[in-house]
């Protein structure tokens, strides 16, 4: 899920024509709307893997998110064309969105999430659901008899 459309970048980042230059591939006069998209899913992506770790991802809409996916999609668009001069504005954004993710991702900096969310880790460990002796009924342990059929 992408945190910002092709509606919201050409009047908040670029023009239509920069538009067109950027993602026309066939000379057709015509924004490809699939690389847009592409643009904004990546954009998107590399938001929630610097966020992961501290907010739940997807990440609720706010406008400081569409702002991050916006900045780092134009910069993408900007950068498919190594004959385009890339605008300073561009990367000046990129440089500190990226900057800013970092610092979320350290927790320097905070986004205008719901605190109560609950982060998403991949450095979990098991779950224990009970302590104490081992259970005396033989049913309710594992065995070997039990795998047949699943693989």
């Amino acid at each position: 899920m992408a945190y910002a459309t092709q509606s919201d970048l050409v009047p908040l980042r670029i023009t239509q024509k920069e538009l067109v230059q950027l993602t026309d591939d066939t000379a057709s006069g015509k924004a490809n709307t699939a690389v847009v998209t592409a643009a904004l899913e990546e954009a998107s992506g590399k938001i929630d893997s610097y966020c992961r770790n501290r907010y739940a991802t997807p990440l609720q809409a706010s406008d400081s998110v569409k702002g991050l996916c916006l900045d780092i999609a134009t910069w993408l668009l900007f950068s498919r064309r190594r004959n385009i001069k890339m605008a300073e504005t561009a990367q000046t954004r990129y440089d500190e969105a990226m900057n800013f993710l970092k610092d979320i991702s350290t927790g320097k900096a905070q986004l205008d999430q719901p605190s109560g969310a609950v982060p998403q880790s991949a450095l979990g460990g098991p779950v224990v659901a009970a302590t104490g002796s081992v259970p005396e009924d033989k049913d309710a342990r594992f065995r070997d008899e039990q795998l047949k059929g699943f693989f």
